[in-house]
């Protein structure tokens, strides 16, 4: 659940926060911010940092995938992005599994960065490759390059 102008919001302009893959299989990483950060009176001392999780969901059993977000965990807002203009889910390379694209939400006047691309294999998620994401244009990630060697940058 995101805040944004004090309204709760299940999604935000540019990603979701879950994706489900069928009847057996599910993401879900929602992104928190500590309901006093919109007192304007708090404490200096409250940390506004966004909190993140990451789970995959499959027949019923939770696995947490907190380390694939790691590198921007309370600095960044993380969200699924879109891989096709209809989609968060795409098979890129017919191999049978689909693709779900990570992104840490580069706010501001960016240019284009990086999504980070995952294979959902029953409880796993491996590493696909890469592709372009232009955060404030809200296309479909482009220029998506096969790399299951890659380390998220920041």
């Amino acid at each position: 659940m995101l805040l944004y102008l004090n309204v709760p919001i299940s999604y935000s302009v540019i990603g979701i926060d879950e994706i489900i893959l069928d009847a057996d299989t599910k993401l879900i990483m929602p992104n928190k911010v500590n309901p006093e950060c919109s007192n304007p009176a708090r404490s200096e001392d409250v940390d506004c940092s966004p909190t993140t999780r990451l789970e995959l969901v499959n027949k019923g059993k939770f696995f947490s995938k907190n380390e694939l977000i790691e590198p921007w965990a309370g600095g960044f807002f993380i969200h699924f992005v879109k891989l096709s203009k209809n989609s968060y889910a795409k098979d890129l390379n017919n191999d049978g599994l689909k693709e779900v694209a990570i992104y840490p939400a580069v706010c501001g006047n960016s240019h284009k960065s990086l999504a980070y691309i995952y294979s959902v294999k029953e409880h796993e998620l491996l590493p696909y490759g890469t592709g372009v994401y232009y955060w404030e244009a809200e296309l479909p990630v482009t220029e998506i390059k096969k790399d299951s060697r890659f380390k998220p940058d920041i």
